[in-house]
């Protein structure tokens, strides 16, 4: 076996498992804290990398970068809150069922949207020339880029530990975990709740849109492939676990990386493979919000 390419790959899994983990992050908050299975958080992450890209193609690779993480992960955040609150919220009595029939509308109606507004072909855009190059790391080259990636996740897992652990809406989320009529019933409001989440989550989406328009051409199946992967994320990593979320974000984007020096194609079967591994040794995956196991 090629060691340095055996490593290169470990290297280049980590950063896909990083943009993994930008997704699912703000997914296993809304379904793990407050019940709320939203199946278009995908089609925020692809309207969110279009957007990105017709800023970096209007604005030049440097400028449209650094405008796009400013302007669409906020635009993508008020436009869930909207969709709560004119969509989601009733249909919250009917539980899951309704949220998933909502949810998968949206998907097809914003899938329909993008093919009318941003065209049937694929995007792609070259990176901004200060993350075009490559770092060295002992003798192994890693796209400047993917470190980029990399530094976006670790301020995003440090942003949802402080949020969770260090402030009243954290509080609030974990309390909502083991009881959320009591928290109604104590005076809080949990729709509020629930929209404020539900805009952090597409918030996340929104960053993770923007910074994967350089890694690939940007399509229309983007909305289905990342939320398959962000389900594997949260099944994997535990419901409402930030942490266990990332090592699970890591462990699948490490595999799917490493399974292309062994399989032409086949990258799903892998995910999937290392979900039914982790939930044959552990069922409830590797962490809960609570930390309960």
């Amino acid at each position: 076996m090629n060691w340095q390419l055996f490593s290169a790959q470990v290297l280049a899994g980590t950063a896909n498992g990083a943009l993994y983990f930008l997704v699912a992050s703000g997914l296993t908050l809304l379904w793990g804290a407050l019940g709320v299975v939203n199946l278009a958080h995908g089609s925020f992450f692809m309207l969110s990398a279009f957007a990105g890209a017709l800023c970096i193609q209007t604005w030049g690779p440097e400028i449209g970068l650094i405008v796009a993480l400013v302007i669409v992960p906020l635009a993508a955040a008020l436009f869930a809150c909207t969709l709560e609150m004119t969509l989601f919220r009733p249909v919250y009595k009917s539980a899951m069922w309704g949220q998933l029939l909502v949810s998968f509308g949206l998907v097809l109606a914003l899938n329909n949207i993008a093919r009318l507004v941003f065209g049937t072909q694929a995007i792609s855009v070259a990176p901004p020339k200060m993350l075009s190059g490559f770092v060295e790391f002992g003798g192994l080259r890693l796209a400047s880029y993917q470190l980029g990636v990399l530094v976006v996740t670790a301020l995003v897992a440090l942003f949802l530990w402080r949020l969770l652990t260090r402030s009243r809406t954290g509080r609030l989320i974990r309390a909502a975990v083991d009881d959320p009529q009591m928290l109604g019933a104590v005076g809080v409001d949990v729709q509020r709740l629930r929209t404020m989440v539900m805009g952090i989550a597409a918030l996340l989406a929104g960053i993770a849109g923007v910074i994967a328009v350089p890694r690939g051409a940007i399509n229309l199946g983007l909305d289905v492939q990342i939320i398959v992967i962000a389900f594997a994320v949260i099944v994997i990593g535990g419901l409402g676990a930030v942490w266990g979320s990332l090592a699970a974000a890591l462990v699948i984007g490490i595999a799917e990386a490493v399974s292309t020096m062994f399989l032409d194609q086949g990258g799903e079967v892998v995910i999937f493979a290392v979900m039914v591994i982790v939930l044959l040794f552990r069922p409830t995956g590797f962490r809960t919000i609570a930390g309960r196991d």
